[in-house]
């Protein structure tokens, strides 16, 4: 039996390169995502302050993506401490889902 209750977003670390887009690909293995699906990724500050909210820029029943140009990567200072949550919210239901989280770093 689990020892918490409520889903475990997977955690993962965001990394992100001096005036390069940062571009992911996600994809849905289990069931596709329904028309009308959302996706955005909040990136927090070390005392918990919203940063920026980067929107999915194509979602299809299979994947999520993002292609988020350089000019808001950039602005993103990762000291001393960012971290972001990934969300979905599926139509209808106005209850996000946080898909995935970790914190953020530059490699440069």
């Amino acid at each position: 039996m689990a020892n918490y209750l409520g889903f475990r977003p997977n955690k993962y670390t965001l990394v992100l390169s001096r005036a390069a887009a940062f571009t992911q690909r996600l994809e849905t293995t289990d069931n596709p995502l329904p028309d009308g699906t959302t996706s955005w990724i909040d990136l927090y500050d070390i005392d918990d302050q919203l940063l920026a909210t980067w929107h999915a820029t194509t979602i299809t029943p299979t994947a999520v993506e993002y292609l988020i140009e350089p000019h808001h990567t950039d602005s993103i200072d990762t000291r001393p401490s960012v971290s972001y949550n990934l969300y979905l919210n599926y139509p209808g239901t106005r209850l996000p889902y946080c898909w995935f989280r970790g914190p953020i770093i530059r490699e440069q």
